[in-house]
């Protein structure tokens, strides 16, 4: 037989072969998915599936995009394309609960006045006569309305969290509640959650975190004199706790038995936290605490917060200007470090995603031998990290005295942990009241109900803004873009 007819009919067959395989994976296969991307940039993550999942009322998410516009900016117009993929993976994902709109806006048309109500941003683009559009406004059947009022290039890291974020303050899902005590004015200084702006003139403003938490939960500023945790708080969050009275750490101890979450941010050396200066006393600024603590709750759970030692780290070390203290250029300073994916739990899903985390004179976590929890670390520092008795950063300060007298180590020391399993109260007898007494709550209990969960970081300044957020005016528009991953 003629074996170019035999090879010939064998390339025919193929090809039928394959098209009809096409025919069926199409009739049959719709709804799968392959995400071949390096990184699964269309592939949501489970949290995102979950809120899609609890959705109860439909959404619709109308994107708003100048396409002929855009054809001037390459890397604008392919990101673009990753957007509306990505919102169309979530209508596919939501079983028919979201529905996406693909928009154009052209000038003077409805769909561009409809635009400028839901306050999208337009920006003039050089060389085109027509603005550009590249934004997202989201309703629900409440007329609940949220935006995303331009995608910035930038923040395409955090992407799938804006518009996750987006869906689930336009769901029905009930917000979980979260309590904030801390020492220092993490809140701003007379300002109105209610009305989100300050009732005095030259007051403090809240950090941006705290706008961060608003956006996805009910927040609530707790006094730290307080007697009794609320129990309808889900996660109570304490940020540089200063001695503490008795009474509150045997609160926040019977909250955390009972089940409560807690996460607490005890620092050796936070550099936020800033204290007035006196100018009859200029030394009263250098030696005041700057250090916070929970001695008596960590260790009960386990952990112990080295007192006096900050870490320092060259391996990642920021690079830092300190004027003519470094010869007006940037140096490594130790005591500044990003933590990269290396330095990050990749097996609990509180890091797993995490790519850069910035902090600063921060400390460690000693696990203590007679433990009856599980110690895990979330964040920690290289194997080449040294440690460093804050009284050098307290009172002499010398970046580069602390590069050149540096010393790599062996040991890898854990900056953020996790604590689980059973404890037993660090006040079985209750605490002691202002007046010396001893007081005991009357439901009062000496074990975890089901286990304790809590979240230690040994670094404050982390949450403070210049260590994660840059503002810039944006058209008129004050808008945040994350210089890390500290908030997420």
């Amino acid at each position: 037989m003629n074996k170019q007819l035999l090879s010939s009919t064998g390339l025919v067959l193929a090809v039928i072969l394959f098209i009809a395989f096409i025919i069926v994976v199409n009739g049959n296969f719709k709804s799968a998915r392959v995400d071949l991307t390096e990184d699964k940039l269309y592939t949501l993550s489970e949290g995102s599936l979950n809120i899609l999942s609890s959705l109860q009322e439909p959404i619709t998410l109308r994107f708003y995009y100048s396409e002929q516009v855009a054809q001037a900016l390459p890397s604008l117009k392919a990101y673009a394309q990753r957007v509306q993929e990505l919102l169309m993976e979530y209508q596919r994902a939501s079983g028919g609960m979201i529905q996406v709109k693909i928009i154009d806006p052209k000038p003077f048309s409805d769909h561009e006045q409809r635009a400028k109500q839901y306050g999208l941003q337009s920006i003039p683009i050089e060389g085109e006569t027509d603005p550009l559009f590249f934004g997202v406004a989201g309703t629900n059947i409440l007329d609940g309305l949220e935006r995303i009022r331009f995608f910035q290039p930038e923040m395409e890291d955090v992407l799938e969290y804006d518009l996750t974020r987006m869906i689930y303050q336009l769901s029905d899902v009930e917000r979980k509640n979260v309590a904030v005590m801390s020492s220092l004015p993490i809140d701003g200084e007379g300002y109105d959650p209610l009305k989100g702006q300050l009732d005095t003139e030259g007051g403090a403003k809240p950090w941006a975190v705290m706008g961060k938490l608003r956006e996805m939960f009910n927040v609530s500023v707790l006094p730290e004199d307080i007697r009794r945790i609320p129990s309808s708080v889900d996660l109570l969050m304490v940020v540089h706790p200063k001695e503490l009275p008795q009474q509150t750490l045997y609160a926040i101890d019977q909250y955390v038995l009972r089940g409560g979450k807690l996460i607490t941010f005890v620092d050796p050396f936070a550099e936020v936290d800033v204290p007035e200066r006196d100018p009859e006393n200029p030394m009263a600024a250098m030696v005041a605490n700057r250090s916070s603590n929970m001695p008596e709750l960590l260790s009960n759970w386990g952990v112990e917060r080295h007192a006096s030692d900050v870490v320092a780290d060259r391996k990642t070390a920021r690079q830092v200007d300190f004027g003519a203290r470094s010869n007006n250029q940037p140096i490594e300073y130790v005591l500044w470090n990003a933590l990269s994916e290396e330095n990050m739990n990749e097996e609990q899903r509180i890091t797993s995603k995490l790519r850069k985390i910035n902090v600063a004179t921060a400390g460690h976590f000693i696990t203590l031998d007679d433990a009856t929890t599980k110690i895990t670390p979330l964040l920690s520092s290289s194997n080449e990290a040294m440690l460093v008795d804050k009284r050098v950063v307290q009172f002499r300060n010398d970046p580069v005295a602390l590069l050149t007298k540096y010393e790599s180590g062996t040991i890898s020391y854990p900056l953020a942990v996790r604590i689980t399993g059973q404890s037993d109260s660090a006040f079985p007898e209750g605490a002691k009241s202002d007046g010396g007494t001893m007081v005991k709550m009357p439901d009062h209990i000496d074990q975890a109900v089901d286990g304790i969960d809590v979240i230690a970081i040994a670094d404050v300044d982390l949450l403070d803004d210049r260590f994660w957020v840059i503002m810039q005016d944006f058209y008129g528009r004050d808008l945040a873009f994350n210089t890390s991953n500290n908030i997420d």
